[in-house]
């Protein structure tokens, strides 16, 4: 009796907090600290660069689904006089046989999605992202497969579809280059076009996204004068809305 009260009061909840200790560590880390998980949520943290000439870019990660809220804040994060570089692959080809959508994961969690609830009524919207016709044949039929559990949900037909796919060497690498990598150099290569047109960016792309930008803009002269966090998906009972920002814990740093 003693061993079991032991592992049921004692051990159990110290090896559950050690795994979500070491969760809060990796997320961190590999995010290059835009990602932090606290008992109170997941929180998102967004970084301003400035430049010497005056010229500063807004990093704000993004999510697929969150709290309303967090896209109402992101949504105000935009000034008039900013540039804001949009992420979001086309298909001019229609090359992927499914539309993806997280409204279903959304419905479920009881929170928003980003396609539906995240509107920028402010700045110059500009498409920088690259197209479905840019990636691997891999990579599409890899999409293709993801994307009938998105439409259709996981049944045994669809189910049979994916045991039975057996990608070619070196597919992982295929995968992590067209979905990470060349979109990021796309983004930067708008970026660095479009820089003479304002000295305000804003750039609301995916959390995985964001190491690499945040790397390659400082090796153009930006650092990092101010961050804020933001509640992307709160844990536990939600809260009524106090309005916007209002919700937002800030902490500013120079660098």
């Amino acid at each position: 009796c003693a061993f079991l009260l032991l592992n049921v009061f004692a051990l159990l909840p110290a090896f559950v907090v050690y795994l979500a200790l070491c969760a809060s560590l990796a997320l961190g880390h590999f995010s290059d600290g835009f990602l932090a998980l606290r008992p109170s949520g997941l929180i998102l943290r967004s970084r301003k660069y400035a430049r010497d000439d005056g010229k500063t870019i807004l990093l704000f990660p993004m999510s697929h689904i969150a709290e309303a809220e967090f896209y109402e804040a992101a949504s105000q994060s935009v000034t008039t006089n900013s540039i804001v570089l949009l992420e979001g692959v086309a298909d001019s080809r229609n090359l992927l046989t499914n539309r993806i959508s997280y409204q279903r994961a959304a419905k479920s969690l009881g929170l928003a999605e980003q396609h539906d609830d995240f509107n920028i009524p402010r700045g110059k919207l500009v498409r920088a992202d690259v197209d479905v016709q840019d990636f691997s044949s891999t990579t599409i039929d890899i999409l293709n497969l993801v994307t009938l559990v998105h439409s259709k949900g996981l049944n045994s037909s669809d189910l049979l579809r994916f045991l039975q796919y057996s990608p070619p060497p070196g597919a992982e690498q295929l995968l992590f280059a067209d979905l990470l990598v060349k979109r990021n150099e796309h983004l930067l290569k708008e970026l660095h076009k479009r820089l003479p047109e304002s000295d305000n960016f804003v750039i609301p792309w995916g959390a995985a996204h964001m190491p690499g930008i945040a790397e390659e803009i400082q090796k153009s002269g930006f650092h990092v004068v101010e961050s804020r966090e933001y509640v992307s998906i709160r844990f536990g009972a939600k809260k009524h809305k106090t309005g916007g920002a209002g919700k937002i814990r800030d902490s500013e740093h120079s660098k």
